[in-house]
């Protein structure tokens, strides 16, 4: 019995330090119920609840709007908004649409909106805000009906009781399973067709050293034969002034012999060495 009870307490104090660690979520209707009831006194002010409502009203009503209306002009602000500094992002949104952003932040938020709403088509309507407080930040998420396809929208603020910032923001279109699976195929086939490409160029450039390497073996290889041949000619030659001169040498004798100068008188043919016993 002990043994049961210790273990039923462990379970109870593991499911309560689980929903303890889980961030805190509720829709902006929940929101404006409970500051309506804190605002009229039957509820205590709870400031993180008002933190939680400012920002999904002011993602769902002004945020929004005001990217889009930025991307249909981008001189909403008399000025070209692409040419703005962060500085002048954030100076303008706060004087014209009055929120705070972080300048960086916002302009990379209207890019991304205006590359998700290319595929999406103009939104139609919004749904009910979800918002979760997760430690120091505010995230909003919002779905939204689009002309072509669903769409998530999802704004982070910093939980800062004194200023609160839009610190990021991203628009995600929703796409189908099959649309996930030729998109993940395409990029497959992409991938190995440019790993096989880059295995061809490489095979094709292997073969090119081949090619100048066999070059310069075939081109010593004849000039080795050339070598040779002109060596070759050089030792006839030199054996042929040789005999010469030993059958000048042999008919002189003769003709001295014979008590004549001239040589005409015969001819000698060959020359042989005779083997002495």
């Amino acid at each position: 019995m002990k043994k049961f009870k210790l273990v039923l307490l462990t379970v109870v104090l593991g499911l309560l330090l689980c929903s303890c660690g889980e961030p805190e979520t509720r829709t902006l209707s929940d929101l404006e119920t409970e500051v309506l009831l804190q605002y009229s006194g039957v509820q205590e002010v709870d400031i993180q609840t008002w933190r939680s409502y400012n920002a999904a009203k002011t993602a769902n009503s002004y945020i929004i709007d005001t990217i889009v209306a930025i991307i249909d002009n981008p001189r909403l602000y008399e000025a070209d908004f692409n040419e703005f500094t962060y500085g002048e992002v954030e100076e303008h949104v706060l004087q014209n649409s009055g929120f705070e952003v972080d300048g960086y932040a916002f302009a990379n938020a209207v890019d991304n909106f205006s590359k998700g709403l290319a595929e999406t088509g103009a939104i139609i309507s919004k749904g009910d805000p979800v918002v979760t407080v997760d430690g120091n930040k505010i995230i909003v998420d919002i779905e939204c009906v689009c002309d072509v396809r669903y769409a998530d929208a999802e704004f982070i603020f910093n939980n800062d009781i004194s200023d609160m910032v839009l610190t990021s923001a991203a628009f995600n279109p929703r796409y189908t399973t099959a649309e996930k699976m030729s998109k993940a195929g395409l990029n497959t086939v992409i991938g190995m067709g440019t790993v096989f490409v880059m295995l061809i160029v490489i095979s094709y450039i292997i073969s090119l050293f081949g090619i100048f390497s066999g070059a310069g073996k075939k081109k010593d290889k004849t000039e080795d034969g050339i070598d040779r041949a002109v060596k070759q000619i050089e030792k006839n030659e030199t054996a042929e002034m040789g005999d010469t001169q030993l059958v000048a040498v042999i008919a002189a004798a003769i003709a001295a012999y014979e008590g004549t100068t001239s040589t005409d008188g015969f001819v000698v043919r060959s020359i042989r060495k005779i083997k002495r016993q």
